[in-house]
C-alpha cells in the first residue's frame, strides 16, 4: 500500500517526521453505492459524483499510459487480478496523501491488489504511475524495505510521467545511507522517495528490467521489510551483470558530482548535490587546509573548490594545476570522483590514496566537485574518514603566446574494438605543433596529446566497462602556450568483440506498507 503525504513547501523537509501517518497493511474497499464508473482495457475508475466525468476520464488516461510504459515497454508482469481482469480504482478522500495502494493479502509474498486516488490528484499522470507501479510490485513480491518499495514506485512514476517532484530531494541530502535504515534521519523523515535517483541511476545503465530483476531477487531471499535484506538483493543482481553494489555506487556518486543523467532536469539543470565543504583555491601556489570528513555506508559527501579569492586581485591571473589527493579508509573499495568543466573523472586509486591533477586556473569563475563515497553495504562501516589535500600550482606565464594549430581529423564511422585491447584509434593531422584533449563525452572518457605538425596516429584508451553503441568525441586543440583553437565533434559507432574483463573496483508523495 502506498500513501502519499501531500508535497511540503520547500525547505519543508525537517517536518516530514511529524507528517508520517502509520496506516494499517489493508482496509475495507469503499461503499460505491451512487458512484460512477469509467472502464477502460485495464482499469475500472470508480468516482462519486463530487467528481465530474471528465477528471475520471483523464484519471483513467493516465492509467493506462502508465501500464503501456510499466507492463508494455518495460516489461513488468501485470497486476495480479482478483475477482475480475480489471484494476479496481476509487477516487476517495486519502487523509491527506495523493494516493494509495493497498494489498488485498497483506500477509502473502503475492498479492492483488486496488487503488485509491485522492480527488486533488486525480489529474496527476506521476500519483497515477506510482501508485499503479506498487501493484505490479505485489505481482513479483509484495513485501520490501520502504527504500525499495517508494525509491523504485517514484523512479516508475517519475519516467512513465516525465517528472517528478522529488527531482533533487536526494542531492540535498546525500550523507544519508541510500538504504534508509528505520531508526535514521531518513528513515524517519520520509526520504525514502528520494532513493528514486539511484535506481534511475541503474535503469540507465543496465535497462529498467534490471528493477524486476531486484525484486524478483528479493522474493528468492525471503527479504522481507529488512533494508540490509534489499541491498543484498540489490548486490547479488548486479553481481550477475558483471558489477557489484560497491562498483555501482561508486559510479552513483560520480554521475551525482557531475549531474550525468539522460533523466529530463537532472542534466544541465546547474545543480549539484549539497557540499560539506567549500574552498577558494587561491591566487597563489600553495596548500590548501586538509579536509576532514565521515561517511556513512552507502552515503557520499561532497567538497566543493572554487578558483581565485574573492579576497584578493585576479589581475594577471593564469592557467594552474590543482593537484587532489584523498586519504581513504583502509580496505574501503570507495573511488572518489572529480566534475570539472571537461567533465567526470574517476580518481587514480593506489592502496589508500585517491587522486588526480586538474587543469586549473587561478581566475575566478571555475568550480570543480569532489564526490567521496563510502560503499560500504553495512552500518558497520559507518564514520568512516575521508582526509582530502589539495595544493595549488601556478604555471609560470610565457611571454612569447604562439597560436593553436589547425587539425583534420579521421576517425572511423564504425570501429571495431576487442575487449582485451580496449583503444579507439584516430588520427590528426596537424598544421604545427600544439595540445590536443579528447573526451568521449557520453562516459567521459578522457585524453591529453602532444601534436607534432602532419600526421598523427593517436588512440584512447577505454574503460574496463565501457559499453558499445553511438558516441560523440569531441576534439579540442591547443597551442603550446595554452591558447585554444578549434573545437571538432564527430560521432562513432564503437562495436566491441571478446568476452568482457571485470573488476571490482520534502517533498513527500507516497510510502507503502
Amino acid at each position: 500500500m502506498s500513501y502519499g503525504i501531500r508535497r511540503l513547501a520547500a525547505g519543508a523537509i525537517s517536518v516530514l517526521a511529524l507528517l508520517v501517518l502509520a496506516a494499517p497493511a489493508s482496509a475495507a474497499r469503499p461503499d460505491t453505492t451512487g458512484w460512477s464508473e469509467v472502464d477502460s482495457a485495464h482499469f475500472a475508475v470508480h468516482y462519486p459524483s463530487a467528481v465530474s466525468a471528465g477528471d475520471a476520464q483523464t484519471l483513467s488516461a493516465h492509467l493506462e499510459s502508465a501500464y503501456a510504459t510499466e507492463v508494455g515497454s518495460w516489461g513488468f508482469d501485470p497486476p495480479l487480478h482478483d475477482d475480475d481482469s480489471l484494476v479496481d480504482v476509487y477516487v476517495q478522500d486519502t487523509s491527506g496523501h495523493l494516493g494509495e495502494s493497498m494489498r488485498d493479502d497483506p500477509t502473502a509474498n503475492t498479492s492483488s491488489g486496488y487503488i485509491a486516488i485522492d480527488p486533488t490528484a486525480v489529474t496527476n499522470a506521476e500519483t497515477a504511475a506510482h501508485e499503479l507501479f506498487h501493484l505490479l510490485q505485489y505481482a513479483i513480491y509484495a513485501q520490501g524495505s520502504k527504500f525499495l518499495k517508494e525509491g523504485t514506485a517514484e523512479w516508475a512514476g517519475a519516467n512513465a510521467a516525465g517528472g517528478t517532484s522529488w527531482l533533487f530531494t536526494y542531492w540535498s541530502a546525500p550523507d544519508q545511507s541510500l538504504d534508509c535504515a528505520p531508526s535514521s534521519p531518513c528513515g524517519t523523515s520520509g526520504l525514502s522517495y528520494a532513493r528514486w535517483i539511484f535506481f534511475d541511476y541503474l535503469s540507465e545503465h543496465y535497462g529498467p528490467g534490471i528493477i524486476k530483476e531486484i525484486f524478483q531477487k528479493a522474493g528468492a531471499l525471503g527479504a522481507g521489510d529488512d533494508p540490509a535484506a534489499d541491498v543484498r538483493a540489490i548486490d547479488q543482481v548486479l553481481a550477475a551483470h558483471g558489477s557489484s553494489l560497491a562498483q555501482a555506487f561508486d559510479g552513483f556518486t560520480a554521475a551525482n558530482t557531475g549531474a550525468s543523467y539522460t533523466f529530463p532536469g537532472l542534466a544541465g539543470s546547474g545543480k549539484l548535490p549539497s557540499p560539506a565543504a567549500a574552498l577558494f583555491t587561491g591566487a597563489a601556489s600553495g596548500a590548501l587546509p586538509a579536509q576532514t570528513l565521515t561517511v556513512d555506508h552507502l552515503a557520499a559527501k561532497y567538497v566543493y573548490f572554487y578558483s581565485s579569492d574573492p579576497r584578493v586581485s585576479s589581475a594577471g591571473c593564469g592557467a594552474a594545476t590543482l593537484n587532489v589527493t584523498v586519504d581513504l579508509p583502509a580496505g574501503s573499495a570507495s573511488v572518489p570522483s572529480v566534475s570539472d568543466a571537461f567533465g567526470v573523472q574517476q580518481l587514480t586509486v593506489s592502496g589508500n590514496t585517491a587522486s588526480a591533477s586538474i587543469p586549473w586556473t587561478n581566475c575566478p569563475g571555475s568550480l570543480a566537485a569532489l564526490g567521496l563515497p563510502n560503499p560500504a553495504t553495512t552500518s558497520a562501516a559507518d564514520g568512516a574518514p575521508f582526509t582530502v589535500h589539495a595544493t595549488l600550482t601556478i604555471t609560470p606565464v610565457k611571454q612569447r603566446i604562439t597560436a593553436a594549430p589547425r587539425i583534420r581529423v579521421t576517425i572511423p564511422r564504425l570501429a571495431h574494438i576487442a575487449r582485451s585491447r580496449p583503444f579507439l584509434r584516430f588520427n590528426v593531422r596537424s598544421s604545427g605543433r600544439g595540445m590536443l584533449q579528447v573526451l568521449l563525452k557520453s562516459h567521459y572518457v578522457r585524453g591529453s596529446y602532444t601534436l607534432k605538425p602532419g600526421l598523427n596516429r593517436l588512440r584512447l584508451h577505454l574503460p574496463r566497462h565501457f559499453k558499445g553503441g553511438r558516441h560523440q568525441i569531441v576534439f579540442r586543440v591547443f597551442s603550446t602556450t595554452g591558447r585554444r583553437g578549434q573545437v571538432v565533434k564527430r560521432h562513432v559507432r564503437i562495436a566491441l568483440h571478446g568476452k568482457a574483463v571485470h573488476r571490482s573496483s520534502t517533498k513527500p508523495r507516497h510510502f507503502a506498507a
